[in-house]
């Protein structure tokens, strides 16, 4: 049995701030050691999630590239928007992934600048659906791991604080 990679850095992670953050006597020491164990996993959430966040943006992208088609005045953008829609992942590795999602990126900028500047509905619904593309794009690379973090580190304080009133 292999256990997938993600499981193994939380697992490691995990052991590093239950196990062993504890025995240490320096405050430094516990907090680089807690650093690293924050920092697997986050690694280990974007190691899950890497390629099936770039294929969602990547498929969204290609959408708003084919309804963008017969919106777009100029010829240039037109021949790259249609070129764009027939791009599709043929290597899965995440670096390759990273690329035509950064290409794909690279071309929705463009329409983003291109559309702003016409008038028309068909023109303001195309910028509302890049503008929602691009607040999912945000929300799909938010690490749950930080809010966790952020939240343990809120209790900490709180806790200290209470302790210190005493």
């Amino acid at each position: 049995m292999k256990p997938p990679g993600d499981q193994l850095l939380r697992l490691i992670g995990t052991m590093l701030a239950t196990k062993y953050i504890p025995i240490l006597e320096s405050d430094h020491g516990k907090s680089e050691l807690g650093l690293t164990a924050l920092v697997l996993g986050v690694i280990a959430e974007e190691f899950e999630r890497a390629a099936h966040t770039r294929i969602v943006e990547n498929i969204e992208m290609r959408k708003i590239f084919k309804q963008a088609i017969p919106v777009v005045s100029d010829d240039g953008l037109k021949n790259r928007l249609a070129e764009a829609s027939e791009k599709i992942e043929v290597d899965f590795h995440t670096s390759a992934l990273d690329q035509l999602n950064s290409d794909l990126h690279k071309v929705l900028i463009e329409l983003h600048e291109h559309v702003e500047n016409l008038e028309g509905a068909a023109a303001k619904d195309l910028e509302e659906a890049i503008w929602l593309e691009l607040e999912k794009h945000v929300k799909r690379r938010e690490f749950m791991t930080w809010a966790v973090a952020a939240a343990m580190l809120t209790s900490a304080t709180q806790s200290d604080t209470e302790t210190a009133g005493e």
